[in-house]
Protein backbone atom coordinates (compact mmCIF):
# COMPACT_ATOMS: atom_id res chain seq x y z
CA UNK A 1 0.00 0.00 0.00
CA UNK A 2 2.80 2.87 1.19
CA UNK A 3 4.86 1.51 -2.48
CA UNK A 4 1.60 2.31 -3.88
CA UNK A 5 1.09 5.28 -2.48
CA UNK A 6 4.52 6.54 -3.36
CA UNK A 7 4.31 6.11 -7.36
CA UNK A 8 0.76 7.85 -7.28
CA UNK A 9 2.80 10.59 -5.60
CA UNK A 10 5.46 10.41 -7.97
CA UNK A 11 3.27 10.37 -10.56
CA UNK A 12 1.18 13.33 -9.22
CA UNK A 13 4.65 15.57 -9.41
CA UNK A 14 5.85 14.28 -12.18
CA UNK A 15 2.57 15.54 -13.92
CA UNK A 16 2.54 18.90 -12.39
CA UNK A 17 5.97 19.50 -13.74
CA UNK A 18 5.29 18.80 -17.00
CA UNK A 19 2.33 20.77 -16.85
CA UNK A 20 4.26 23.34 -15.62
CA UNK A 21 6.84 22.87 -18.19
CA UNK A 22 4.36 23.45 -21.13
CA UNK A 23 2.40 26.14 -19.73
CA UNK A 24 5.23 28.14 -19.59
CA UNK A 25 6.48 26.91 -22.87
CA UNK A 26 3.30 28.54 -24.04
CA UNK A 27 3.62 31.84 -22.04
CA UNK A 28 7.15 32.18 -23.15
CA UNK A 29 5.78 31.52 -27.16
CA UNK A 30 2.90 34.48 -26.01
CA UNK A 31 5.79 36.79 -24.66
CA UNK A 32 7.29 36.53 -27.51
CA UNK A 33 5.14 37.64 -30.32
CA UNK A 34 3.76 39.97 -27.90
CA UNK A 35 6.93 41.34 -27.98
CA UNK A 36 7.38 41.90 -31.36
CA UNK A 37 4.05 43.37 -32.08
CA UNK A 38 5.15 45.42 -29.44
CA UNK A 39 8.14 46.49 -30.79
CA UNK A 40 5.83 47.39 -34.05
CA UNK A 41 3.55 49.40 -32.73
CA UNK A 42 5.52 50.91 -30.02
CA UNK A 43 5.71 54.55 -31.99
CA UNK A 44 1.96 54.20 -32.34
CA UNK A 45 1.57 53.72 -28.40
CA UNK A 46 4.21 56.65 -28.16
CA UNK A 47 1.99 58.59 -30.42
CA UNK A 48 -1.39 57.44 -28.59
CA UNK A 49 0.08 58.58 -24.99
CA UNK A 50 1.06 61.87 -26.43
CA UNK A 51 -2.57 62.53 -27.60
CA UNK A 52 -4.09 62.19 -23.70
CA UNK A 53 -2.51 65.63 -22.33
CA UNK A 54 -1.26 64.54 -19.74
CA UNK A 55 0.03 67.10 -17.05
CA UNK A 56 4.05 67.96 -17.40
CA UNK A 57 5.90 66.20 -14.44
CA UNK A 58 3.20 62.97 -13.67
CA UNK A 59 3.51 59.41 -14.11
CA UNK A 60 -0.06 57.62 -15.08
CA UNK A 61 -1.45 54.03 -16.09
CA UNK A 62 -3.46 54.37 -19.12
CA UNK A 63 -5.56 51.78 -20.77
CA UNK A 64 -4.90 50.95 -24.40
CA UNK A 65 -7.06 51.63 -27.60
CA UNK A 66 -9.31 48.45 -28.50
CA UNK A 67 -6.37 47.75 -31.15
CA UNK A 68 -3.59 47.96 -29.45
CA UNK A 69 -4.92 46.30 -26.33
CA UNK A 70 -3.64 42.99 -26.55
CA UNK A 71 -0.06 43.59 -26.38
CA UNK A 72 0.27 44.50 -22.74
CA UNK A 73 -0.49 41.56 -20.16
CA UNK A 74 -3.16 43.77 -18.97
CA UNK A 75 -4.39 46.40 -21.78
CA UNK A 76 -2.40 48.94 -19.97
CA UNK A 77 0.89 51.03 -20.43
CA UNK A 78 3.03 53.14 -17.73
CA UNK A 79 3.50 56.47 -18.81
CA UNK A 80 5.82 59.10 -17.88
CA UNK A 81 5.52 62.86 -19.10
CA UNK A 82 8.60 65.23 -17.73
CA UNK A 83 9.17 68.13 -17.08
CA UNK A 84 11.33 68.53 -20.11
CA UNK A 85 8.20 67.57 -22.22
CA UNK A 86 9.32 64.16 -23.35
CA UNK A 87 7.43 60.84 -22.88
CA UNK A 88 8.27 57.74 -21.57
CA UNK A 89 6.14 54.64 -21.94
CA UNK A 90 6.48 51.18 -20.08
CA UNK A 91 4.51 48.27 -21.99
CA UNK A 92 4.52 45.51 -19.49
CA UNK A 93 3.90 42.45 -21.58
CA UNK A 94 4.37 39.19 -18.98
CA UNK A 95 3.93 39.35 -15.56
CA UNK A 96 5.23 36.37 -13.62
CA UNK A 97 4.34 35.98 -10.16
CA UNK A 98 5.33 34.06 -7.33
CA UNK A 99 7.99 34.45 -4.40
CA UNK A 100 9.95 37.24 -6.92
CA UNK A 101 7.79 39.00 -9.15
CA UNK A 102 8.70 39.59 -12.13
CA UNK A 103 7.98 41.58 -15.51
CA UNK A 104 9.17 41.56 -18.88
CA UNK A 105 8.33 44.36 -21.69
CA UNK A 106 9.29 47.43 -23.44
CA UNK A 107 10.52 50.52 -22.58
CA UNK A 108 9.87 53.39 -25.03
CA UNK A 109 10.87 57.20 -25.04
CA UNK A 110 10.82 59.89 -27.28
CA UNK A 111 13.86 61.37 -26.88
CA UNK A 112 17.43 59.55 -26.67
CA UNK A 113 18.79 58.23 -23.19
CA UNK A 114 21.43 59.93 -22.74
CA UNK A 115 23.93 58.52 -19.09
CA UNK A 116 21.89 60.31 -16.91
CA UNK A 117 19.21 58.14 -17.47
CA UNK A 118 21.16 54.65 -18.54
CA UNK A 119 23.62 53.79 -16.48
CA UNK A 120 25.78 51.13 -18.12
CA UNK A 121 27.71 48.35 -16.02
CA UNK A 122 30.42 46.92 -18.21
CA UNK A 123 30.00 43.25 -18.73
CA UNK A 124 27.14 43.17 -16.11
CA UNK A 125 24.23 44.86 -17.11
CA UNK A 126 22.43 48.37 -18.19
CA UNK A 127 19.77 50.03 -15.83
CA UNK A 128 17.12 52.66 -16.71
CA UNK A 129 16.48 55.03 -14.09
CA UNK A 130 14.50 58.22 -15.27
CA UNK A 131 13.28 59.59 -11.48
CA UNK A 132 16.48 60.77 -9.97
CA UNK A 133 15.74 64.14 -9.93
CA UNK A 134 12.09 64.45 -9.60
CA UNK A 135 10.50 65.93 -6.39
CA UNK A 136 7.50 64.32 -6.04
CA UNK A 137 6.44 60.90 -5.85
CA UNK A 138 4.92 59.41 -9.05
CA UNK A 139 2.29 57.00 -8.80
CA UNK A 140 4.03 54.10 -11.01
CA UNK A 141 7.54 54.97 -10.25
CA UNK A 142 8.48 51.46 -10.00
CA UNK A 143 8.08 51.47 -13.82
CA UNK A 144 10.84 53.63 -14.25
CA UNK A 145 13.77 53.16 -12.01
CA UNK A 146 15.95 50.36 -11.63
CA UNK A 147 14.72 48.59 -14.88
CA UNK A 148 17.46 45.79 -16.29
CA UNK A 149 18.01 46.17 -19.90
CA UNK A 150 18.05 42.57 -21.82
CA UNK A 151 18.51 44.16 -25.36
CA UNK A 152 18.90 48.29 -26.61
CA UNK A 153 17.27 48.21 -29.87
CA UNK A 154 18.36 51.63 -30.46
CA UNK A 155 18.49 54.97 -28.01
CA UNK A 156 14.49 55.05 -27.37
CA UNK A 157 14.15 51.55 -27.16
CA UNK A 158 15.17 48.94 -25.12
CA UNK A 159 13.86 45.35 -23.90
CA UNK A 160 13.28 45.09 -20.47
CA UNK A 161 12.64 43.11 -17.00
CA UNK A 162 12.18 44.26 -13.69
CA UNK A 163 11.89 42.19 -10.19
CA UNK A 164 8.76 43.92 -7.54
CA UNK A 165 9.72 42.21 -4.72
Amino acid sequence: MYKLQRIFSGFILLSVQVVSGIINSILDIKYFYQKRVALAKYQEILDYVKTQNLPLDTSEVLKLPDHLVNISHDGLVQVLHTSDDTYCVAIMIKYTPGATQRVQGIFACDFPLTPRYLTKIPDICHRINMLGEYQKPYKVAWAFTNLEVDKQYNDCLFAVHCHLN
